[in-house]
């Protein structure tokens, strides 16, 4: 409920957002004069406006179809129309005056003229459904409700799509009402009440030209620049502080310096499946970082991207390969023309999972050969993060002509034309992680001959995996095990579990918070006891139960295991024993 309302505030909040103060003269224009309060024309330019946001929200998020549109069809469909509806507003003759339009001229005089000529309110109409698209692109919380509530539950993130569309109605007939009194003023001055319909016409066609031109975001660049935008601020610390945290569990997030984080961004925005690429400093020994500190060199930061991505469709490995494919990761120095620590190339991780699919990343890019020089892109630990100033956010997009000079006057552009369309580079971005390729064998046994192997093993271990066992708490062969390794199935001594993910629960049984692979072992619903559990099998049976109880900031999964099931395979034998394809997992 909190959220909701936060969704409200947001809604009225937009309406004075930089990207949409100059669209209010849309729906000020549609006041007629004589009006004491809100127009109906106003009425129903703004409820069509929130109808095609639902509409246009709820397409973009059922089909990939709209997803893959970019954003510049959506703009230059919206300016089109609304310059259309400011011609006809202004000079409703001049349609008759366009050679070979005397179809559209009817058609647009009946669905758009009339609506501004007659007790007709298509035109308005019109005017509504073009705007929903652009009032949707600057609110924090809306892009938070599309990205992560709606796909996270249909019903929650609906119910928080109608409070945030239901406070831009309340907003927009706050902004109509002042505006019905603003233009009876006006219109008490002029002669006819047509003079002043021509005057709102002329400012939207000028708004439906600055939508086309993309001179409305150098505009909304402008305002911010001048120190205005509270209102989004504010929002981002709502979200913040507010957001529906189980929500954005499924994503994962990770922080990549690849030198200046404006081309770094840029090649991370419009890749399916990143939900959004956040330009600013990370590592340092400061408490904060600004652009001016860091840009000197002394602050020990990087300028990078944080990357949160949906990885049910695109993967760690993915993320890394858009990653390597615009840098020069020999380069000690910085990156390109631009030189300083700061500038240097680090892969910071959150996770030791992202951990051993980075290693893996570059091992796999120095066994290309690719580069004769060493890589020298560092991966270490994630620290800190602090968020770049406004300006420097999607410049790609605020300052494209400025941004495609400086990527190919900094020496970015030639070289990653020049060395990441070589042969070697397609292979080895086409190349798949190794990670969960290496194994010692296929490890693909008929039931019979598991059936034998088990009559090799001693009491307990036959009691535990072939009867589903449970052995003594503290009172077994690894529970406190801290040594380097792997644990392999006792009985096929195929790797199940990895000592780099395993953690002390406090229970007294071998506890991991992963499994070493996606296919080590299966699920099972258990009912022996009288309660429902999950069962741990491998291949040569019964291993422990899972629980969802473990570590947070790893998943949250304790995979509680029992010695008997398992074999340790110390980190000096893996070589020896065949287990060579796992040594990634230990640097």
């Amino acid at each position: 409920m909190i959220f909701f309302l936060i969704s409200i505030i947001a809604g009225m909040l937009t309406v004075i957002a930089p990207c949409i103060l100059p669209l209010l003269p849309i729906v000020i224009g549609a006041s007629e004069a004589g009006e004491n309060k809100v127009s109906k024309r106003a009425v129903v330019v703004i409820t069509s406006l929130a109808i095609s946001v639902i509409v246009f929200t709820l397409l973009l998020k059922a089909t990939t179809l709209f997803i893959s549109i970019p954003q510049t069809f959506w703009t230059i469909i919206s300016g089109s129309i609304i310059i259309f509806v400011g011609i006809a507003i202004a000079f409703p003759s001049l349609w008759t005056r366009i050679p070979f339009v005397q179809k559209i001229n009817i058609a647009g005089n009946k669905v758009i003229g009339s609506g501004f000529q007659k007790k007709s309110y298509k035109g308005d109409m019109v005017i509504g459904f073009a705007l929903g698209p652009v009032f949707t692109t600057c609110s924090p919380t809306y892009l938070f409700i599309i990205a992560t509530a709606l796909p996270a539950s249909l019903g929650l993130g609906l119910f928080y799509l109608l409070g945030f569309t239901l406070g831009l109605v309340l907003s927009l007939l706050l902004v109509a009402y002042f505006g019905q009194k603003l233009v009876n003023k006006i219109t008490a001055h002029m002669q006819t009440a047509g003079n002043i319909k021509k005057v709102f016409g002329v400012l939207i066609m000028v708004v439906g030209i600055l939508i086309v031109s993309g001179y409305d975001k150098k505009l909304e660049s402008f305002i911010l620049d001048s120190g205005y935008g509270a209102s989004i601020k504010f929002e981002d610390n709502l979200i913040e502080k507010f957001s529906p945290q189980t929500m954005s569990s499924e994503y994962q997030v990770i922080t990549l310096a690849g030198g200046c984080f404006w081309c770094t961004e840029a090649y991370f925005q419009e890749v399916p499946g990143v939900i959004d690429a956040v330009s600013g400093y990370s590592g340092g020994d400061s408490k904060d970082a600004s652009y001016i500190k860091v840009s000197k060199g002394t602050t020990r930061h990087r300028e990078a991207v944080q990357v949160t991505y949906d990885p049910n469709i695109i993967s760690t490995e993915e993320i890394l390969d858009i990653y390597w494919s615009h840098i020069d990761p020999t380069d000690t120095e910085g990156q390109f023309a631009d030189k300083g620590f700061q500038y240097t190339t680090a892969i910071f991780y959150h996770d030791n999972e992202q951990k051993e699919v980075a290693l893996d990343s570059l091992n796999r890019l120095e066994q290309s050969n690719l580069f004769e020089d060493s890589v020298a892109t560092q991966i270490i630990p994630f620290v800190s993060f602090f968020e770049a100033e406004e300006y420097h956010q999607d410049y790609y997009k605020k300052a494209p002509d400025y941004y495609e000079d400086y990527k190919k006057a900094s020496g970015r552009s030639g070289f990653v034309e020049e060395n990441w369309a070589k042969d070697a580079a397609l292979k080895f971005l086409e190349l798949e992680q190794t990670t969960d390729k290496q194994i010692k064998k296929d490890y693909d046994y008929t039931e019979e001959e598991i059936a034998e192997m088990l009559k090799n093993l001693d009491p307990l271990a036959y009691h535990v995996v072939a009867e589903g066992g449970t052995e003594s708490p503290f009172n077994n062969k690894y529970w406190d095990n801290k040594a380097d390794g792997i644990y392999v199935d006792i009985v096929t001594k195929k790797p199940i579990f990895s000592s780099t993910h395993k953690y002390d629960s406090g229970t007294g049984w071998p506890s991991f918070w992963r499994t070493i692979d996606d296919n080590s072992v299966t699920l099972h619903e258990d009912n022996s006891l009288s309660t429902t559990r999950t069962e741990v099998r491998s291949e040569g049976g019964h291993v422990g139960h899972v629980f969802n109880d473990g570590p947070v900031e790893e998943g949250g999964q304790r995979f509680c295991t029992n010695s008997a099931s398992l074999l340790f395979i110390p980190k000096e034998e893996m070589e020896s024993q065949g287990y060579g394809g796992y040594l990634y997992l230990f640097g």
